[in-house]
């Protein structure tokens, strides 16, 4: 019984961390960019609110639900901004839910007349949940039977009903209105996310390295194209553990319209038993292709955004994805549509 119970709670915990591993999982990164480098909240010294749910899906029976919540409130006076978001994961299938919360505190370094730099700091709670009514303990069991009992003795049942963590990070950006250069250390206290705390299990450290660049593709204003019009091309890779995960976003800001096209890729090295003892192989693969199309309207920026997986990758991760955002900017520029659409701005520095 207590085999059986040891293997349950690793598949949970295989699972936990799964869904813990999605929360930097988004189709449009390029702004939801404070998801993988909280210094982003800082970026322009901008006061913003936002929300996004996706949908997540791997196969026909599991399915992963994210609401996400932020906001960022500039102190310009003082240089530096408080940034906050919500999270709240939830598995269906297993009816396991994980919460997550962040606060970030982001200072503003003026380097150069057009370039800054933004360090941050993090801490941040979370809970995962699980209604263990759901599970099937091997007490259980009635062999001679065959039937199943409603009420576990396990001792173990009650454990595993939720846990929490404390969780701590840090991250820089340096831009100008033309590029951006970041990098982000979560996890830096490596929290046991663990149900069972006698069998601990530890988040790696997750690092993630990110660039983007800013072009303007109507500097001579032809008529073919609105007055304002951009392309920001985007990258981002992460290391997790033993796996690499690697995102490409190419957008397009055709004045208040955007369409945008993301690829996500991954590489992975896992060990396995077998009659030569135990090995160790590695996979690659293009993971999906999304697409992201918004819509911004005063101080509202509209989007949606899916993307189509690719199923055979064998064991690297590759899930489909729909997204709906919103995100309102307090700015008073954006109120009298004077056009500011670009995504790497300094004006309101000074």
């Amino acid at each position: 019984m207590r085999k059986i119970t040891n293997s349950l709670l690793i598949l949970l915990l295989l699972n936990a961390s799964l869904l813990v591993a999605q929360d930097d999982y988004l189709v449009n990164q390029t702004k939801y960019t404070q998801k993988i480098n909280p210094s982003y909240f800082g970026m322009n010294e901008l006061n913003r609110v936002g929300v996004l749910y996706n949908s997540l899906k791997v196969n026909n029976a599991t399915t992963m639900d994210n609401k996400y919540l932020f906001g960022s409130i500039a102190f310009s006076d003082l240089n530096f901004t408080l940034g906050i978001d919500l999270n709240s994961f939830k598995m269906p299938t297993t009816n396991m839910t994980v919460n997550l919360a962040k606060l970030a505190y982001v200072y503003t370094i003026q380097l150069g007349n057009e370039t800054f730099l933004l360090p941050a700091l993090y801490v941040g709670f979370g809970g995962t949940s699980l209604n263990v009514e759901n599970l099937i303990f091997a007490d259980q069991l009635d062999t001679a039977t065959g039937f199943i009992n409603t009420q576990s003795i396990d001792p173990l049942a009650d454990i595993i009903a939720n846990t929490s963590y404390f969780d701590m990070g840090a991250s820089l950006i340096l831009h100008s209105e033309d590029y951006l250069v970041g990098l982000s250390l979560k996890h830096l206290n490596r929290p046991n996310t663990s149900f069972n705390k006698e069998v601990p299990f530890e988040k790696p450290i997750q690092i993630s390295v990110q660039g983007g660049y800013e072009f303007n593709i109507n500097p001579y204003e032809f008529r073919y194209l609105p007055r304002y019009s951009y392309l920001y091309a985007f990258a981002s890779v992460t290391k997790f553990g033993d796996a690499y995960f690697m995102s490409f976003s190419q957008d397009f800001q055709l004045g208040e319209f955007s369409i945008g096209f993301v690829e996500q890729a991954s590489f992975v090295s896992y060990s396995s038993n077998g009659a030569q003892g135990q090995q160790v192989a590695s996979q690659a693969g293009l993971n999906n292709i999304g697409l992201t199309v918004g819509l911004a309207l005063e101080n509202f920026d509209f989007g949606v955004h899916y993307n189509f997986p690719f199923r055979n990758t064998g064991t690297v991760y590759s899930p489909s994805m729909f997204e709906l955002s919103v995100i309102f900017d307090f700015s008073i520029y954006r109120r009298n549509n004077r056009g500011l659409y670009k995504r790497l701005q300094i004006d309101n520095y000074y």
